[in-house]
């Protein structure tokens, strides 16, 4: 070998194991195949916290007389965002099969669905006041009404281990709430654009 083919040999041997080593690296560490779906299974977020009020469970006792103007109206007006946000963030999005594990956007809707039960708690709480102008009306679903409330958060905590009857039990209730509501001529308009992340005062 010449002494000029030494030289170029010696001057391209640091070349050729820089080029080796990139490719190298490259492949080690490429990003996986996709972020997205692994994002979805994993850890379910939190509920958001609630306040001390929203913890008192709701009152279903009945006046004997009517006790605030125009407390009906605002009754299905909460009722309305109640049932709306219910349906809209936790009952559909489970017919959907959303909440389960791998599905697209399950992260999203479980934090959707924790707010949205928060919600519908405190605009039940509000729509349990309300419907005491009515006497009559408050008998018939003062009690389902509170219980839509009270267990609406530990239905939707039940439903992230897989356990849906509770999700379920809140829908019936929904439906016999409105019902009997309707019968009663106060027809109750679900409203699902609610801001859920609103604090109804």
């Amino acid at each position: 070998m010449t002494r000029a083919a030494r030289l170029l040999v010696v001057l391209l041997l640091p070349l050729l194991v820089i080029t080796g080593c990139g490719k190298g690296s490259q492949s080690a560490t490429a990003p996986p195949a996709s972020v997205a779906d692994s994002a979805d299974n994993g850890p379910i977020p939190a509920d958001p916290s609630e306040s001390a009020g929203d913890a008192q469970p709701i009152d279903e006792t009945c006046p004997t007389r009517n006790t605030t103007p125009f407390a009906k109206t605002k009754f299905v007006l909460h009722a309305g965002l109640a049932f709306g946000a219910f349906h809209r963030w936790i009952w559909k999005p489970y017919q959907a099969g959303t909440f389960r594990k791998g599905a697209k956007g399950r992260i999203v809707a479980f934090i959707k669905g924790g707010l949205a039960a928060l919600f519908v708690k405190r605009e039940i709480r509000l729509a349990s006041e309300d419907v005491k102008a009515s006497p009559a009306l408050c008998k018939a679903i003062a009690a389902p009404l509170a219980r839509i409330g009270n267990s609406v958060q530990s239905a939707f905590d039940r439903l992230k281990n897989g356990d849906a009857s509770g999700v379920t039990d809140v829908n019936s209730l929904v439906s016999s709430v409105s019902g009997t509501s309707a019968k009663d001529g106060a027809a109750i308009t679900e409203n699902e654009n609610a801001d859920i992340t609103s604090n109804p005062k």
